[in-house]
């Protein structure tokens, strides 16, 4: 949960394409907006274009 606060900038409880970038971009990664939403599409259970809590939880197995 600590985890997913350090993404979830804003505290809204979904995590965007941008707040994804931004910790991508703290790790020296620099994926490209594409490759953003093809993350959170992996994962985005309900489709709604951003990470949950429960997807968030899916991605960071898969890693």
């Amino acid at each position: 949960k600590e985890a997913f606060s350090l993404f979830d900038k804003d505290g809204d409880g979904q995590i965007t394409t941008k707040e994804l970038g931004t910790v991508m971009r703290s790790l020296g990664q620099n994926p490209s907006e594409s490759e953003l939403q093809d993350m959170i599409n992996e994962v985005d259970a309900d489709n709604n274009g951003t990470i949950d809590f429960p997807e968030f939880l899916t991605m960071m197995a898969r890693k």
